[in-house]
């Protein structure tokens, strides 16, 4: 199970630059991500990372389009990357996809800001991976389910191991509780 979430995080990162030069972002979505990521390079040269899915729309919307989920490249660390995402509805309005995540003392948090992020149109899924060291046999990683209804996108599980012992087994699972 946790080999398998591995792999879909490595293929997605390396699948994300073929694709990063085909997207073309809106201004308004270009101006509020170069405010909240003073890194990011825009468009063009850009070293970090940039993706757009369209999301399912409900049966009843009237919408003229389907909502987009752009996901964007904010700072590169050591071994980790952080993103932003942002759901851009057919008008042209812009909001930031939040998401929950579970500390390590059991508390929830909300945070826009997603490491090692990645998404899979196919089970409409938005998946995060945090290595604690660069061989990432600690950290947390979780996926969330998009909601047609709300919106938004929802925490299904998140797996937490703090223990750096050079095994990639044994990652907790900390959401849902079982």
């Amino acid at each position: 199970m946790k080999s398998s979430i591995f792999l879909t995080f490595i293929l997605a990162f390396f699948s994300v630059g073929a694709f990063a030069a085909e997207v073309q972002l809106p201004k308004a979505l270009l101006d509020r991500h170069v405010q909240a990521c003073p890194k990011f390079q825009g468009e063009q040269g850009s070293y970090l990372t940039s993706e757009v899915f369209e999301l399912p729309m409900r049966s009843d919307s009237s919408a003229p389009a389907p909502n987009k989920l752009f996901v964007l490249g904010c700072e590169m660390y050591a071994y980790n990357s952080m993103a932003k995402a942002y759901i851009v509805d057919s008008y042209g309005e812009i909001t930031d996809v939040a998401v929950t995540e579970v500390e390590a003392d059991g508390n929830f948090t909300a945070t826009t800001s997603l490491m090692g992020a990645g998404y899979d149109s196919a089970g409409q899924e938005l998946g995060t991976f945090v290595k604690g060291r660069g061989i990432g046999d600690c950290g947390m990683t979780a996926t969330y389910k998009y909601n047609i209804e709300s919106g938004r996108f929802v925490l299904v599980e998140q797996r937490l191991k703090m223990e750096c012992d050079g095994s990639d087994s044994d990652w907790p699972v900390v959401f849902p509780k079982k």
